[in-house]
């Protein structure tokens, strides 16, 4: 379960997206018609309650306490603060959410890619919503993420041990740790990071600093964010770490400078409030 804070985003698309989720590597590609959420049921989340909890399986999704923006952010790979058109009640207002395949093929169902899974999501929110956009790109705010001159404060991470034969060890691939304060990376490239770190300062962050390995970088950063930035210990007896711009600059060598590019958004045409049931 989250609370609302400044990560909620980027923990509701990771879950939206299905990232890193085993359900979503299909073993065979699958090209047949999608399957559909033919039972649903949408509702306002009740007031009083703030906390949130998404989960899907292969034949199911159930959201608690979120908003249509928060879906269209997750299910369209895109930034919320992309998306362009919506109405204040597209953000505002939560929803329960709980959608199933009422008869599933299991074979359909398990080689559905994540794209394809999102497709379904999609139909849902159109139907539902009255949901119409479409992609576009804007130049917007961005900040420009580069090495500091003297260096960065991290490492690159280690080859994976060879095998008993003398071969190549398969590599563990990136993980990523994060709360509203601390993050923790292995294995992870400059790229993955900037976008991890978009969501932080809620703007994209581009990657400037001409790093690349092979097997990934190790990061670890906590910082201390805006709205409990006091200049105090924050009753720790220790002193707080420091905003998160003073923080990626101090722990990993890396500099966040204001610049603009033009970046992938999404436009609303049309939403309305889905009908009650």
């Amino acid at each position: 379960m989250l609370t609302l804070n400044r990560c909620r985003l980027f923990v509701l698309a990771l879950v939206l997206c299905g990232m890193g989720s085993a359900m979503c590597r299909a073993q065979t590609p699958y090209t047949g018609p999608l399957p559909v959420f033919d039972v649903v049921t949408i509702k306002p989340h009740k007031a009083g309650d703030n906390n949130t909890s998404v989960s899907r399986s292969p034949t199911n999704l159930q959201a608690t306490n979120i908003s249509l923006k928060e879906m269209i952010a997750g299910n369209y790979n895109v930034k919320a603060w992309l998306i362009f058109g919506l109405p204040p009640w597209a953000e505002s207002q939560k929803w329960d959410i709980v959608a199933k395949v009422s008869e599933p093929d299991p074979a359909v169902m398990k080689n559905l890619s994540r794209e394809q899974r999102n497709d379904m999501v999609k139909a849902l929110l159109k139907e539902r919503f009255g949901l119409q956009l479409h992609m576009d790109s804007k130049v917007q705010p961005v900040f420009e993420m580069t090495a500091m001159p003297e260096g960065v404060k991290f490492k690159e991470s280690a080859p994976p041990p060879k095998n008993d034969d003398g071969t190549p060890g398969k590599s563990p691939g990136a993980s990523t740790s994060t709360s509203d304060s601390h993050m923790v990376a292995h294995h992870v490239s400059m790229k993955s990071f900037a976008e991890n770190l978009s969501y932080r300062v809620e703007r994209t962050v581009v990657d400037k600093t001409d790093l690349h390995s092979e097997n990934g970088y190790e990061l670890e950063l906590s910082w201390t964010p805006d709205e409990k930035n006091n200049g105090g210990d924050n009753g720790s007896g220790q002193e707080a770490p420091p905003p998160i711009f003073a923080a990626v600059k101090e722990q990993l060598g890396l500099k966040l400078s204001p610049a603009k590019a033009e970046v992938p958004t999404i436009v609303i045409d049309h939403v309305q409030m889905p009908d009650a049931n």
